[in-house]
């Protein structure tokens, strides 16, 4: 009876990982906040519904359906309400207004967050046309291109992208296959990399046909695993001058065990669940892990990953880089969640890549 148990529940979990972590979905955001009060630099929140976190750290986007916002401290918090310092970037914000916290922190594109000039460009991929932000920098220098993580978009590149820029680098911003508006995958699923390198190589071509003198690889969360792929299996990885990841997922199957420890699912029901998944999908758990891959890349690599991440576990980034010491310059950002190193501290975020790239890319 335990034995039937233990099946039926991996075989439905086996449905839950695929679901969760394959399937393509772009769902409109879940407004969750509203604001109930809001003066010049301080702005007061509760929940519209749900249980939404109200004192998630650090400096976050606000976004509403006619304004986006940044907060920042906590002022103060009960369980009902809390007031945080705050700056209106966009539009307007106002009494009554449902919104939700983005960790992006920045609205829209390089004009609007920074005042940044950029142009959006065409990148020829495999699959087609695939629209990236290009914001020029010093002549015959070389570029970083950025790459968003799963489900995300090249919003989420904001933060570190104006850092990159104010070092003087060409910062290329890319999307790739199954992102909101461009060409699917043909598996129509998310490959962590296995298919979504070819697009970072059209993105890497693009630039060294532009005046790239070589590339920084950039990479959030999934977008660490297309680098590691691209390193792989591209013609173009000896173009690669340094690598940046935050928050990489490089080991899908310790991601899923994470979120089966996290809602209480005892381990031998995640383990069968993987198995299933190989009998059902043909999911190829050896090739969604990358790690040995990515020790192997002979490069300078930053790496940035918050203790409090609950999508990819930080024991994968420490092991890396005590293993990696002698290429890997590690930030272990204490309370950051995922891909929220920058979130929690932006001048410490902003001082640790700036060094970075003045003492790998820039001194070459």
């Amino acid at each position: 009876t335990l034995l039937l148990i233990v099946g039926a529940a991996s075989w439905y979990y086996a449905s839950e990982i695929h679901s969760g972590a394959f399937t393509v979905s772009h769902k409109p955001p879940e407004l969750k906040l509203q604001i109930v009060d809001i003066t010049e630099g301080v702005v007061t929140l509760s929940a519209a519904e749900g249980n939404p976190t109200l004192d998630v750290p650090g400096t976050q986007g606000l976004l509403g359906e006619s304004g986006y916002g940044q907060v920042s401290d906590i002022i103060s918090v009960t369980d009902t309400q809390v007031v945080r310092e705050f700056v209106l970037f966009d539009g307007e914000l106002s009494v009554g207004d449902r919104v939700k916290y983005e960790r992006n922190a920045f609205p829209d594109d390089p004009m609007r967050a920074f005042g940044l000039e950029f142009e959006e460009v065409a990148i020829d991929s495999p699959l087609g046309t695939m629209p990236a932000w290009f914001v020029p920098g010093l002549d015959e220098a070389p570029w970083v291109i950025m790459i968003h993580g799963r489900a995300a978009s090249r919003q989420e590149t904001l933060r570190s992208l104006e850092i990159s820029n104010e070092a003087g680098l060409p910062v290329l911003s890319i999307t790739y296959r199954n992102d909101e508006g461009v060409a699917a995958d043909p598996s129509g699923e998310y490959q962590y990399g296995i298919t979504e390198w070819e697009d970072l190589d059209a993105a890497v071509e693009y630039a060294l046909n532009n005046g790239a003198n070589g590339v920084v690889l950039y990479g959030l969360s999934m977008g660490g695993a297309i680098v590691t792929n691209f390193m792989i299996d591209s013609d173009s990885a000896a173009a690669v001058t340094g690598i940046v990841m935050d928050a990489p997922l490089i080991n899908l199957g310790s991601a899923v065990d994470l979120a089966a420890s996290q809602r209480g699912v005892p381990q031998p029901v995640p383990n069968l669940a993987k198995v299933i998944s190989v009998l059902r999908w043909g999911v190829d758990w050896g090739d969604l892990d990358t790690r040995k891959e990515l020790g192997e890349v002979d490069l300078p690599i930053l790496l940035f990953h918050g203790t409090d991440d609950k999508t990819v576990p930080i024991s994968e980034s420490d092991d890396f880089a005590m293993q990696h010491g002698d290429t890997t310059d590690y930030v272990r950002t204490d309370g950051a969640g995922h891909v929220g190193s920058w979130n929690i501290d932006p001048s410490k975020y902003a001082d640790e890549l700036l060094d970075w790239l003045a003492k790998t890319v820039m001194a070459e």
